[in-house]
């Protein structure tokens, strides 16, 4: 199993940069084709304009739309001119999560950034990787707007729980566990979890990895901060690692998971990239 296919979001914020190159190196370390996607959202005009100046307000973020779309293709081919890489790059108009999703259904990876708060939503999207998770067939590696990740992956951190979500985030990451020049896998409180009936089996785990040659060393701590979420990004940077593998809710918890669960809360806080699957 191998990234072939890289789907990365591209827009013309600063951030945007940070994960096309990030997006670079993976795509040379797998021999993968790069495609960057730019999704022109419809006007959205908030309801306090008043009805003579809504239609002169859509214009307006109509252009600014289009603004920001040219300004996302000359990055992508400023960052790919260098060649070494098959690259393509695709503009549409519509549903930017929706859109997205759909096409991440062609490719092994799709690359997004972290949750933004800094621009409007005609250039990016506060909740995309939560909205986008549900509809992607691929895993989503979340870059941090901030930082450097260039050659992130060489020391994962698992976050296992014995969920489905968590599984199906390793089966999905062993090409960058394979990889990797160290591999840890944290479990917090595997009792309260309640995904197995006795425990998270991280035993079991670990031996699983091994078939597939990668040696990863297990700890199990109880909860100690309020949130699951800083306990994992303490341990994260206590050990030095540069990416968080972990599961996304399912369905069945879609609410929490949107309006304030731990992956959402972790996606805001994080400073390492995060590989996340359902």
């Amino acid at each position: 199993m191998s990234f072939k296919d890289i789907l990365v979001y591209v827009d013309s914020t600063g951030a945007s940069r940070l994960r096309l190159q990030v997006a670079l190196t993976l795509a040379g370390r797998f021999d993968a084709r790069l495609s960057g996607l730019h999704v022109i959202p419809k006007p959205d005009v908030p309801p306090y304009f008043k009805p003579s100046v809504v239609e002169r307000v859509a214009k307006i973020y109509s252009q600014n739309a289009k603004v920001a779309a040219a300004q996302a293709e000359t990055l992508f081919r400023e960052e790919t001119r260098a060649g070494g890489i098959t690259s393509t790059w695709e503009c549409t108009a519509g549903d930017m999560e929706e859109l997205i999703a759909e096409r991440a259904r062609f490719a092994d990876l799709l690359v997004l950034g972290q949750f933004d708060t800094e621009n409007p939503p005609t250039i990016s999207s506060f909740l995309l990787p939560a909205k986008v998770v549900f509809g992607s067939a691929a895993p989503i590696l979340v870059i941090p707007n901030t930082g450097k990740f260039g050659d992130a992956g060489r020391h994962p951190l698992i976050a296992w729980d014995g969920s489905r979500e968590a599984a199906r985030a390793i089966s999905d990451a062993l090409p960058l566990l394979k990889g990797a020049e160290k591999v840890s896998l944290l479990s917090i409180d595997p009792l309260r979890q309640g995904h197995m009936h006795d425990g998270t089996h991280l035993s079991e785990i670990v031996a699983h990895l091994a078939r597939h040659g990668v040696v990863a060393t297990a700890k199990e701590i109880a909860l100690v901060a309020p949130r699951v979420t800083n306990d994992l990004l303490e341990h994260a940077s206590r050990i030095g690692a540069d990416l968080l593998v972990m599961g996304a809710y399912g369905h069945s918890r879609v609410w929490e998971f949107v309006v304030g669960g731990t992956t959402q809360d972790l996606l805001e806080k994080t400073t390492i990239p995060v590989l996340m699957s359902r």
